[in-house]
């Protein structure tokens, strides 16, 4: 059975639904309209509500991503179910861990007494519990009018850490644009495949302490500072921990590389297109996220049997057990 790769119509109606295409203008047709024959551009990968969408004009991003289109909504953009849109897993668990959480709870039994449309939103008498929105964008200030956090658009403006997506957390990167960041192996990765950091492409210690005390004060406008300390030490825990499966994992799958049992990265092939290959990528991409997830948005439940520890340990194990095995029929043959 052949197996296909990506196209550009699949890339768009995939990854690029989310990420975004670069859409162009590929020539012009003549239609019929109330107003008679009118010249219309002939857009390629279009539609497309991309957050990174590249236009025609040059200019970049899609606000329709969270104010779709007809309404240009506040009301939308904060609530938790645009944010589904992009960020429901299971490579971004965001909203599936968001509805097992005590804020999704609260937002789902109390928010038709909620006012979305407040500006500045005004933690306790507007809204009760966070949203996606409140936690990364939005403009929010206490009962006495002190601001908390001021608005945002770049939605890492309030995150030390970059949870997901790629092999290991990491800090973020200074830039956004992540093309030019590659590894000491030349891989165009913010870590080496040990974890170590490509600092030179990420934000120091210091950038990482100030988008930390910008969240801790969303926090703080409804939890003690003890409640916030105790969030975020177990946050960190398990960035620690998920890194070090994704070593262990990591390891694994090199030891098969250099013993010829699957080709990678050491023989310049494909690294995502065989079984244990597949596996390790799980092991980061669904089962390590699901767990960092899960201890930053307070979804406890989801970090441990739906994608999470569980999970983590058995694909784990399941990676040494088919080492094995290819170890054993490469005997044989």
């Amino acid at each position: 059975m052949a197996i296909h790769g990506s196209d550009p119509v699949t890339d768009a109606d995939s990854c690029l639904s989310c990420h975004g295409t670069e859409v162009k203008i590929t020539g012009t047709e003549t239609r019929d309209t109330e107003m008679g024959e009118m010249v219309f551009p002939t857009l390629s990968h279009w539609p497309n509500a991309g957050v990174g969408r590249v236009n025609p004009d040059g200019s970049k991003g899609a606000c329709s991503a969270c104010h779709t289109r007809h309404q240009f909504s506040i009301e939308m953009a904060r609530k938790p179910y645009t944010c589904a849109q992009c960020h429901k897993g299971p490579d971004v668990p965001a909203y599936k861990v968001y509805e097992v959480s005590v804020h999704g709870n609260i937002q789902k039994a109390m928010d038709t007494y909620w006012d979305y449309q407040a500006v500045p939103w005004t933690v306790g008498k507007d809204f009760t519990a966070p949203t996606c929105a409140t936690c990364h964008a939005s403009e929010v200030v206490d009962e006495e009018g002190e601001v908390l956090a001021t608005r945002s658009h770049r939605m890492n403006d309030r995150l030390p850490w970059r949870i997901f997506g790629l092999p290991y957390a990491h800090p973020h990167p200074i830039a956004a644009d992540t093309t030019p960041i590659v590894n000491a192996a030349g891989l165009n990765l913010p870590t080496e495949l040990d974890g170590t950091p490509v600092s030179v492409f990420l934000i120091d210690a210091e950038e990482m302490a100030v988008r930390q005390a910008r969240m801790e004060a969303v926090c703080l406008g409804c939890h003690s500072q003890q409640w916030v300390d105790g969030h975020f030490q177990r946050l960190d825990r398990s960035i620690e921990t998920t890194n070090h499966m994704t070593l262990q994992a990591t390891k694994i799958l090199s030891q098969a590389w250099e013993e010829g049992l699957a080709a990678g990265i050491p023989q310049g092939a494909n690294p995502f297109d065989e079984a244990i290959e597949l596996k390790w990528v799980e092991q980061w991409l669904f089962y390590g996220n699901s767990i960092r997830f899960a201890t930053a948005m307070g979804g406890a439940d989801y970090g441990v049997f739906a994608n999470g520890r569980w999970t983590q340990n058995k694909n784990l194990q399941e990676m040494l057990d088919y080492l094995t095995l290819l170890r054993a029929v490469n005997k044989r043959e």
